[in-house]
């Protein structure tokens, strides 16, 4: 698998330090730099696709979405959402959010990211496109042979939009790792996609209304997506569904993503060979702890 390549390249750098006859690591073509290299190579795909959690819910959207319901409470959710879209399905939604799924998971095999623009929020979609560049080798060819099997978790008909909650029980099709790093049980691993949709439908994917639908004043947000004037959400017009959060929970990507911050942190001069868009994909509060001044500069701040 060339994960699990990529993940030996980057202990082998660690642990032997530049080839003989190299100077100190800190030069070009040194430790650090091999290292980063491999990073290049493995952690954007992985902290893009597999990070625990990726994106948010859309500004407006109500406290309390996003946890699973249970089976009366999602009854009762499903009626009130058809009580004002007869046409809402719950299953048809399931089917077709398993379809996005292998849309995304078919993207990491061919580098191609327009099949995924108009199923993503902006801020899934950006990394997630940034990243398949490459993508073609090693980690982002293991994302390309999951599948899931979708399941509706949970339902919400709130005020600026509707949201649906998707659990998937992933799994990686591909042979046993005969090396044995990765135990069968890390190869499946349960993840929540969370859907949304404008209540106000139209327009293209993710555009902002022209007005604010709560003071009627132009369109015109703050840093929280809330209008500028009366400081109320100011949806964005969806044609449809949209992924905008993701929890996952696999257990090996946890733990790689682990052992590459515990190395940062014993050697932080790493962190300063890792280009900017790497780095943004590392949590914010790892990267503020490791080196401040790195995470000021490029805008992360620690939830």
């Amino acid at each position: 698998m060339g994960l699990i390549k990529a993940w030996k390249e980057a202990k082998a750098v660690l642990a032997t330090g530049p080839p003989t006859g190299q100077r100190q690591p800190h030069q070009p073509g040194g430790m650090m730099a091999g290292f980063a290299n491999v990073m290049i190579k493995m952690a954007a795909p992985m902290l893009a696709a597999q990070a625990p959690e990726r994106g948010a819910p859309f500004p407006g959207t109500e406290a309390g979405v996003g946890a699973a319901q249970d089976a009366a409470a999602l009854a009762a959710a499903v009626a009130a959402l058809r009580a004002r879209d007869s046409a809402f399905d719950g299953g048809v939604l399931a089917t077709f959010a398993g379809q996005v799924f292998a849309t995304v998971a078919s993207a990491w095999g061919t580098g191609d990211s327009v099949s995924i623009r108009p199923l993503l929020a902006d801020h899934l979609f950006e990394p997630i496109s940034a990243a398949l560049a490459t993508a073609q080798t090693g980690a982002g060819q293991i994302f390309a042979h999951e599948s899931a099997r979708p399941t509706l978790a949970g339902v919400w008909a709130g005020a600026v939009y509707d949201s649906a909650l998707i659990s998937f029980a992933v799994s990686v099709d591909l042979p046993p790792d005969p090396s044995g790093q990765i135990p069968p049980e890390m190869m499946h691993w349960n993840e929540e996609w969370l859907f949304q949709r404008s209540v106000t439908a139209g327009g293209d994917t993710t555009q902002a209304a022209p007005t604010c639908p709560a003071c009627g004043a132009p369109a015109a947000t703050d840093a929280d997506g809330l209008c500028t004037h009366c400081h109320q959400p100011i949806p964005l017009l969806t044609p449809g569904w949209l992924v905008t959060h993701i929890r996952s929970h696999n257990a090996y990507a946890e733990m790689m993503r682990d052992q590459v911050l515990t190395q940062l942190r014993t050697n932080p001069g790493l962190l300063q060979t890792m280009p900017d868009e790497i780095v943004r994909l590392l949590p914010a509060e790892a990267v503020a702890a490791i080196a401040p001044e790195r995470a000021a500069a490029l805008g992360l701040h620690p939830h």
